[in-house]
């Protein structure tokens, strides 16, 4: 069959194809990196276990569903694809207590998403699939499975829509892109003749790889392998991608993903394409594209122990919300709050601010900052404007302290202090003692020890009454 790009050579049609070479030497340096980011995630993952370590296996692989269709433009909703994550982690677990996790936590809005899953399940279950069953083979029927998961509805093909899982038929198949009106083409992949042996000499490679190639070089040389056989009509670059998942998968061993690494290319969308052009354009030595691949391995490991961290800051708010009387509609605002995803959401929605107003749980009337008050105790979650960068393991980026105004030698900020409980303050102001007020501070990592410019109103009494049973 005739090429469509005359007088341009590609990968697949030089000698020697598919033998890849590259330097041992040159990749060391960006290898070692890759392996201790992934070894400080993949340890750090290991000592927090439990509802952590599954919660951050959740937020990984929904990212990863939600940023591997993105890079194609196709746009998922997070919160449908996070339950339905839910769900294939856990789906022994019925969810009045997924994962044991409303011991400590509240049941998060998203369980009453579940039926609005039905048009993300199929893309969430390729994930899932591949990455729990890494100690299967892989074969031209699991990838044509995992094609139909992607296209439920077909494979659109102009005015037709073809079925899914089957492998591209006749014609030249070039990537390309429209420029000014001009069709830019990018790469022309092998014909379909023979397209058959390029996927049994692939199959053969990835089940018995060379038993001295390192985890991550083979995940690196499965990515660019099967986008430049590119075997169906659509959705390669969303099977590479997974099957990358897979090979990652096996060098860890594990049936699960704690950092996606399609969430880090499509932070260099354009650095990918490129890479992938110029390795499909020039030689078979790969050192190149295996370099910037080991590049983005490691950002995205380092990334995977930043969502770790804020797990951890989760968890610790909640372990000490769960000591406070809050009712149902107070605990779904918070968690919408803190959930992940949600950091520059501000209660602004009247319906929402409601619950710093809940006149059932004695709350106070028209404070929007004090987003929790119930019964005898109050709970202040306000996050400090200026720092909101994430945090590493074991810290909570926003911290709740009671306690003295912190030290700034001057008159004014003494004089605004004590004014709190002036005759201009509020009925629950006016209850503040004489002696030290609460201060909402953020101590994170970054050394921003910021105080807020005025002081929260502590109560008298701040003993939480015994809670009685968890919420519903």
């Amino acid at each position: 069959m005739e090429k469509a790009t005359q007088g341009r050579t590609y990968i697949w049609e030089l000698p020697g194809w598919p033998r890849f070479t590259w330097s041992d030497s040159d990749l060391a340096k960006g290898l070692d990196a890759a392996r201790r980011a992934q070894s400080e995630l993949l340890g750090a993952v290991k000592a927090i276990r439990g509802e952590a370590a599954s919660e951050a296996a959740m937020e990984a692989m929904a990212s990863e569903v939600v940023s591997n269709s993105a890079i194609e433009g196709v746009t998922l909703d997070m919160e449908s694809v996070r339950a339905s994550m839910m769900l294939r982690l856990s789906p022994e677990a019925e969810f009045a207590g997924v994962l044991e996790l409303r011991r400590t936590q509240p049941v998060p809005p998203i369980v009453g998403q579940m039926r609005k899953t039905v048009h993300v399940d199929p893309i969430v279950g390729v994930l899932t699939e591949a990455v729990h069953g890494w100690e299967a083979p892989l074969s031209l029927e699991r990838i044509s499975v995992w094609h139909r998961g992607i296209f439920p509805k077909g494979v659109p093909d102009g005015p037709r829509t073809l079925p899914a899982g089957e492998m591209r038929g006749e014609g030249p198949m070039v990537v390309s892109t429209l420029r000014l009106g001009e069709e830019i083409i990018h790469f022309e992949a092998p014909g379909r003749d023979g397209l058959e042996e390029q996927i049994d000499a692939f199959l053969g490679w990835f089940n018995t790889p060379p038993s001295d190639l390192n985890g991550l070089l083979r995940a690196g040389m499965a990515h660019l392998w099967f986008i430049t056989i590119h075997p169906m009509l659509d959705g390669n670059g969303r099977l590479a991608r997974t099957l990358t998942d897979l090979a990652l998968s096996q060098d860890e061993r594990l049936p699960r993903r704690y950092y996606s690494l399609s969430v880090q290319i499509m932070r260099n969308k354009d650095a990918y394409y490129d890479a992938l052009e110029a390795a499909q354009r020039g030689s078979l030595d790969i050192t190149e594209w295996l370099s910037w691949f080991l590049s983005q391995v490691e950002a995205a490991a380092r990334h995977g122990l930043r969502e770790v961290g804020l797990v951890l800051a989760r968890s610790a708010f909640w372990a000490e919300a769960n000591r406070h009387h809050l009712n149902d509609r107070q605990e779904k605002v918070l968690w919408n709050v803190l959930s992940p995803g949600r950091g520059d959401l501000a209660v602004s929605n009247p319906r929402s601010r409601r619950v710093g107003r809940d006149e059932t749980d004695g709350a106070v009337r028209g404070s929007p900052q004090r987003l929790v008050s119930g019964g005898s105790g109050s709970l202040h979650a306000r996050r400090i404007p200026g720092c909101l960068r994430p945090a590493t393991p074991g810290v909570q980026p926003w911290v709740h302290t009671w306690g003295r105004p912190p030290s700034t030698g001057s008159p004014g900020a003494k004089s605004q202090h004590r004014s709190t409980a002036g005759p201009g303050a509020s009925a629950h102001a006016n209850r503040v003692p004489a002696g030290p007020s609460a201060y909402s501070r953020c101590i994170c990592e970054h050394g921003c020890h910021r105080a807020s410019n005025r002081p929260i109103p502590q109560p008298l009494h701040l003993s939480p009454r015994p809670r009685t049973a968890a919420p519903s």
